[in-house]
């Protein structure tokens, strides 16, 4: 097994140091200077070991302010994350999975939080799917923002991370999918609002609007025959 390089060596240190200095977003790192001599390494070493943590989204820097923490996102992960990794849509259709059983488990807290002024944005979103759909077009960005929107109620970044997750790796894999099976989405998701609004079953209106894309990548992994 090969040894760890330098800057790893310290990088790790570094995540060492803000754990037992209790660190959390926003708070300042010492100067560089300070954190050489405490961490007992070189300028270089510690200079590059930081630039990877910002890259990895655990710090940020402030011009002429120095490092700060950076609060805990999967942003950086997904904007790593290499595309072979989900090429054959297995990893995708995992995270799928995932977010179904995220959103299933949650929307019945959204159901007792959310507000009249949030079903009338999702109103309006769902109102730009019927138009672009009547156009024969498709709306993945009025679909993230929907999502997003629903679930903004609980206060949860995290979550809203995992949703980006998914609709960045759609994206990304949207010249492989299959074409969109099902014409009546906005409806779907029309039927999510109404069951929000009205006190309905919201898990089943989601669960139906999940057909499409459970379709698409069933066809997508499935071998040609």
């Amino acid at each position: 097994m090969s040894k760890p390089m330098l800057f790893e060596t310290v990088q790790a240190q570094l995540l060492e140091y803000i754990t037992e200095q209790g660190l959390g977003p926003d708070d300042p790192m010492p100067s560089e200077g300070e954190l050489a001599v405490q961490l007992d390494v070189s300028r270089g070493s510690l200079r590059e070991a930081t630039r990877s943590l910002q890259s990895m989204g655990v710090l940020y820097a402030k011009a002429g302010k120095g490092l700060f923490l950076q609060d805990f996102s999967l942003s950086p992960v997904i904007r790593l994350l290499p595309y072979r990794m989900i090429a054959n849509g297995a990893k995708l259709n995992e995270l799928l999975e995932l977010r179904a059983a995220l959103e299933r488990g949650l929307i019945p807290k959204v159901a007792s939080r959310i507000s009249e002024e949030t079903l009338a944005r999702l109103d309006a979103i769902v109102d730009e799917m019927v138009e672009l759909e009547q156009q024969g077009l498709a709306f993945p960005e009025q679909d993230r923002l929907f999502h997003r929107t629903m679930y903004e109620a609980i206060g949860n970044d995290l979550i809203l991370d995992v949703l980006d997750m998914f609709w960045t790796l759609m994206s990304r894999m949207q010249a492989e999918l299959p074409p969109l099976q099902y014409h009546d989405l906005a409806d779907r998701h029309r039927a999510i609002v109404d069951a929000l609004r009205q006190g309905g079953d919201a898990v089943s209106a989601l669960d139906q609007h999940f057909v499409d894309i459970d379709y698409r990548l069933d066809r997508l992994m499935r071998p040609t025959d």
